[in-house]
């Protein structure tokens, strides 16, 4: 049984997995809405009063007062059909999913399995206040306690999470990253490809070379390190660019590139364009001769964003303005390159060797990447990883809530 919010307004994608309910056994979609008043209030306190703000939107976030509807929806399901799970799985974001999943694991005695895409308390773009923080790390604290197991994407978030916890309970943790499906994606078309079909270059844009990024922008997370790269690449090689295109796929706001400085650079280089549907996005990466990563800078970052995954699966040359860390570690070991986003002459240099890189391998249409490392996040590996994960705790029986 599925349990998730029915959000007014929520962005939905038709086009991915579109028989995924037939699949389920029952789904409870609990309404949520942001009242009027309330709308008004927040707006006002985000312009006014950011500790306000704060104070209303993360404790744990702003979906906090769907939690009764969602515990009330639930309980009447099991009364009305005697129903019992054998295991309870929560994911965050948002994380008032846990505190629903705390009670939820009251109620059914079964084994609760707390998986975070991203940090909590320890999110270092979320800033918050004194009391804030309290309130967020004593209901981090019950969740890390109740929960059977912890899944987090990677490593990095486990040290950054599980530090500030007993060793029992870093025990509970396990590391399970996003994944890929390699059936969603289109065979790519070379240009010897486009020229025999069509009698011109593929995409009808001419010979360039096209390098995509395919995801949003906030907050620290901005084009800046790939137009610093750009503009220090131009004046010590202009000639460097002249056959390339970056495209910025999934910016929700016009003036984001010339707020990084974009306007210094020529005409045409850099190209932003609104977000697409899933499907839509996995058929421009792997139509893509290079992709990017661009992150915020950090001294060591522990995301793995979840269009990296996708771009391992797109099978395309990876180039990651990234600090130390997950997404950097990946990239290098699937054979990328990477360079710290603070550092502008360095990823200049880096910027000219990568676009060497795909002139050199323009027409070729093999897939790119590391292919033991590409095989660890295809969808059917982590699938079975997730599922050793639910056995290994719904075979302990009765065990897991003695524990409690």
């Amino acid at each position: 049984m599925l349990v998730c919010a029915d959000e007014r307004a929520a962005r939905r994608d038709a086009t991915l997995e579109p028989d995924a309910e037939s699949r389920l056994e029952a789904i409870l979609r609990v309404p949520f809405a942001v009242s009027r008043p309330r709308a008004y209030l927040n707006a006002a306190a985000y312009h006014l009063s950011r500790a306000l703000w704060n104070r209303w939107n993360r404790r744990p976030d702003e979906y906090a007062a769907w939690k009764a509807d969602a515990l009330g929806a639930v309980a009447e399901f099991k009364r009305s059909r005697d129903y019992a799970p054998d295991a309870l799985v929560t994911f965050s974001q948002p994380a008032i999913d846990h505190l629903v999943g705390l009670e939820l694991k009251k109620l059914f005695r079964v084994p609760w399995i707390a998986h975070f895409s991203d940090p909590w308390v320890d999110n270092p773009f979320h800033a918050t206040d004194r009391a804030t923080r309290a309130f967020n790390l004593a209901a981090e604290r019950e969740v890390a306690a109740a929960a059977d197991r912890l899944v987090f994407t990677s490593e990095e978030t486990v040290d950054l999470v599980m530090s500030k916890y007993p060793p029992a309970w870093r025990a509970k943790a396990r590391v399970l990253p996003q994944c890929y499906d390699p059936q969603l994606y289109p065979a790519r078309e070379t240009d010897e490809d486009a020229k025999q079909k069509n009698g011109g270059p593929k995409g009808g844009g001419g010979s360039k070379l096209v390098v995509r990024h395919v995801g949003n922008f906030y907050g620290a997370r901005t084009p800046a390190p790939l137009i610093g790269a750009l503009a220090a690449l131009r004046e010590s090689d202009e000639s460097a660019l002249g056959d390339v295109a970056f495209e910025l796929i999934g910016v929700t706001d016009d003036s984001i590139v010339a707020k990084a400085g974009g306007e210094s650079l020529p005409p045409g280089l850099v190209r932003a364009s609104p977000p697409v549907g899933y499907r839509e996005s996995l058929r421009l990466m792997a139509d893509a001769d290079g992709l990017l990563v661009i992150d915020a800078p950090a001294d060591v970052s522990v995301f793995l964003p979840s269009k990296l995954i996708d771009y391992v699966g797109a099978g395309r040359p990876v180039f990651g303005f990234s600090p130390r860390g997950a997404a950097a570690s990946l990239i290098a070991r699937l054979g990328g390159w990477t360079v710290d986003p603070a550092d502008a002459r360095g990823g200049s240099d880096a910027l000219k060797t990568f676009l060497a890189y795909l002139r050199s391998r323009r027409t070729d249409a093999s897939v790119w990447g590391e292919p033991a490392v590409r095989r660890e996040y295809e969808a059917t590996h982590l699938a079975g990883k997730f599922e050793g994960i639910v056995r290994e705790l719904v075979s302990r029986g009765d065990e897991a809530n003695d524990e409690v």
